[in-house]
């Protein structure tokens, strides 16, 4: 049984009889009281002496005592300080639960982990939410989300509202790696966007590798997303009811058997469609949009040491826009993971993932009416083990994914329709891993990170590949036959991904990180638009699409106060890509059988400086981020049928060189909250129409080179104000929203059409969310073992 700081503080292992050992060891594992998560970065001391050791990344720790009674404390930031008496006549183990201290005194904590880890961790480039923090943040509709998060620090920002995934220095939405406790996650579209599939009441923390990707991970060319999800309470039930302006919410979780067997159940469904019959536009008025999604976990302690746990997401989305188009999508993920400490300083992890995915898209009115179908399917398995000591850490592992697209369906929709039906079958593959990485700490103001990864990659048969006159492009009115492949391997890739990180302090708070990372990527999102949506194909490698590949270099200075209330950091990255995908114009990429004849491959850069400066402690927090980022494609075919700009360097659709956020968060005594956010950035990349003219009664447009232009630059303010315990002493809240105060009508995109009897195309601004958008949410917690 784990022990909380209100159970017995006094341990004895062994006699103190007979003959004893010099040294003997004491090891544990410490999590969260309240989440049960395990806790990093724990300062452990022996008899006042100084720090002896940290808890690692699975909250364990390893020391070495002499026989005799010893007084141990354990330290953090953010938890109260835990002593205990040790009488230490044996090798003992000694689990343990650190509780929040509370704040309301001093102020608000926004710091999630040990407070001085921004200089001493030897990755730049990475970012830490926590969904406390999130909580803090103004959101639309009063919905935390983990991406609108991030999209608010340095070096992330996304395409425009409404608009799923994130796009990380420079690089494309699909190319960051999304894990759910180390889950494979394929899509994170939901809810038009404006949300990502994790409701914040079922996750725990959100970590963001920006550049440097450590070993363990892979798959994608840019950046990986790790998020850890809550367990359930092993000793009391409990849960929260939300009803918001959007969507309401439901959490209970607690034990099936105390202390060794715990559920959590949280889901979400909307409730948007009152909203669409406000509106006076009929069209909008005409219009649904219902989603859900439902998160459940089991978490087994099978033995000390020895976890276990189970986890399910599903997620579902439906929109029909009055009687013109809609699209239909859900989402699967399910897995199976095993955590283990199998010695004093050798633990073990394995997962089993399996992931389904299926999107449509239709347009429901006449005989033309019609639905497109397609979809993926895929399964994971990886193990890792990891041995580790004060100095050094060596993890080593292996990971194999299976994709199966499902084949692309045209169908009719409804009775009225006449169109036929047609199948266009995709591919299938197997992408096969081996890492391993040694983290070594020589000095105490230096650490390293060494990591090599190979990947491999297979694309299976059957299928049929198209062939090409040779010395020309790759186009339709090229292909000279096709040759069938049955089962059995028909193309393979594979490379050596290396990663490398090194940290120098400079003095107590202070240091400078240098790191680079190679990445392969296998598998990417086709769509000839300008940003994600619920239709978008996944598409494997093949003899004509090559893994995408990346190299990424950073450089950065971090420095925090000696109280570590105040972070600064400075971090310059520059990263170069190959086989970037890129689209012909008017590009078909539905219901094509050879879709390389619509596809240009080029190189990629892109560059910048993100400055972040971050206040943890006190009344008044938060932070503010400032990035400088450039992003470039360049295709490089000798053929000018696949070149875009004459083969010339020209902006990707996500180069916004300029983005600000601010965000700060007072605490209001006794029970209240004041967030307020406020956002800029530069207008993305668009093409235009330069002129146009009048042909056979027609109008010509004559458009501009690829993203020649710019939309108008973004600018948007956020207030939201929370108080806690309105009605209840066991812990409501009442948050009060206003998502753009200033009712700016940003432009998503533009477009152009007539002007009246006008024989010229003008230009039209098109705005998402051009309004003020209050919202109130109420929340109850119920349950649980003690009041807060």
């Amino acid at each position: 049984m784990t022990l909380a700081q209100t159970d017995s503080l006094s341990f004895s292992f062994g006699d103190k009889e007979g003959m004893h050992a010099k040294r003997y060891i004491l090891t544990g594992k410490l999590q969260d009281t309240n989440t049960k998560t395990p806790l990093e970065g724990v300062s452990i001391h022996v008899d006042g002496v100084t720090t002896i050791t940290r808890s690692d990344r699975f909250g364990t720790y390893h020391l070495e005592v002499s026989p005799g009674v010893h007084k141990v404390t354990f330290r953090h930031m953010t938890k109260i300080p835990l002593t205990i008496k040790v009488t230490s006549y044996a090798n003992g183990v000694v689990n343990l639960e650190l509780e929040d201290k509370s704040y309301e005194l001093e102020g608000v904590v926004v710091m999630s982990e040990e407070p001085d880890r921004n200089v001493r961790n030897p990755i730049s480039g990475v970012s830490k939410l926590t969904t406390r923090e999130l909580k803090a943040i103004p959101a639309f509709l009063g919905e935390a989300d983990i991406f609108k998060g991030l999209q608010l620090l340095s070096g992330v920002s996304a395409i425009g509202e409404g608009t799923s995934g994130i796009n990380v220095r420079g690089a494309k939405t699909d190319q960051n790696l999304l894990l759910m406790n180390e889950a494979l996650v394929l899509s994170s579209n939901h809810a038009l966007g404006f949300l990502s599939p994790f409701n914040t009441d079922v996750t725990e923390t959100f970590t963001l590798y920006k550049g440097n990707v450590p070993a363990n991970y892979g798959g994608r060319a840019g950046s990986a997303l790790d998020i850890q999800m809550r367990e359930g309470d092993m000793e009391n039930w409990g849960g929260q009811l939300g009803v918001g302006t959007s969507n309401a919410r439901l959490l209970v979780n607690g034990p099936l058997m105390k202390d060794k067997l715990s559920v959590i159940i949280g889901g979400r469904i909307s409730n948007t469609n009152w909203l669409l019959k406000q509106a006076r536009d009929y069209d909008i008025n005409n219009s649904k949009l219902n989603f859900y999604d439902i998160y459940a976990g089991l978490a087994w302690e099978v033995a000390s040491g020895h976890h276990l746990e189970f986890i399910n997401l599903m997620t579902s989305d439906y929109l029909k826009f009055s009687e013109e188009f809609g699209y239909d999508w859900s989402n699967r993920v399910s897995s199976l993971r095993y955590k283990g400490i199998l010695g004093e300083n050798f633990s073990v992890s394995a997962i089993l993932a399996d992931g389904n995915f299926n999107n449509a898209f239709f347009e429901p009115e006449g005989v033309d009416a019609a639905e497109v179908k397609n979809g993926m399917n895929y399964q994971q398995a990886k193990v890792s083990g990891t041995w580790a000591n004060d100095k050094l850490a060596l993890q080593t592992g292996l990971e194999a994914i299976y994709y199966k697209a499902k084949p692309e369906q045209f169908l009719p929709y409804g009775d009225a329709s006449e169109v036929e039906s047609n199948t266009v079958d995709k591919q299938q593959g197997v992408e096969f891993s081996g890492f391993a990485s040694l983290e070594w700490e020589p000095t105490s103001t230096m650490g390293i990170v060494i990591g090599l990864r190979y990947s491999t990659y297979n694309q299976l048969g059957p299928d049929s590949v198209y062939q090409y006159l040779p010395n020309g492009p790759i186009a339709e009115d090229r292909i000279s036959g096709k040759e069938y492949s049955g089962n059995g391997g028909i193309q393979s890739y594979s490379g050596l991904e290396p990663r490398f990180s090194f940290r120098q302090n400079l003095g107590q708070t202070a240091s400078v990180k240098l790191n680079y990372s190679r990445l392969f990527q296998y598998i990417q999102s086709i769509s000839n638009t300008f940003g994600p949506t619920p239709i978008d194909l996944w598409q494997l490698s093949t003899s004509y699409i090559p893994p995408q590949q990346s190299d990424s270099f950073a450089l950065g200075f971090f420095k925090n106060t000696k109280s570590n209330s105040w972070e600064f950091s400075v971090d310059a990255f520059y990263r170069l890509s190959q086989n970037q995908v890129e689209y012909r114009d008017f590009a078909q990429i539905f219901q094509n059988p050879h879709l390389e004849t619509e596809l240009v491959f080029g190189e990629g850069k892109a560059y910048g400086t993100e400055l972040m400066i971050k206040k943890n402690l006190g009344v008044v927090t938060g932070w503010l981020a400032y990035t400088y980022s450039r992003s470039f494609v360049r295709t490089t075919s000798e053929y000018p049928a696949e070149q875009i700009n004459d083969g010339d360097w020209f902006p990707s659709n996500y180069d916004k060189p300029h983005e600000i956020n601010l965000i700060l968060t007072r605490k209001m005594y006794p029970r209240g909250l004041l967030s307020l956010s406020v956002n800029y950035a530069t207008g993305r990349p668009i093409n235009a129409v330069n002129a146009s003219y009048k042909l056979g009664g027609l109008i010509v447009p004559d458009y501009s080179q690829r993203n020649e232009y710019r939309i108008p630059d973004y600018f948007r303010v956020d207030l939201s104000y929370t108080l806690e315990k309105v009605f209840s002493k066991k812990g409501d809240s009442l948050n009060l929203s206003i998502y753009n105060l200033l009712g700016r009508k940003n432009a998503y995109s533009i477009f152009w059409k007539k002007d009246g009897d006008s024989q010229q195309l003008r230009p039209f601004r098109l705005a998402i969310l051009g309004a003020i958008f209050p919202s109130i949410t109420y929340s109850i917690d119920f349950g649980g073992g003690k009041n807060e």
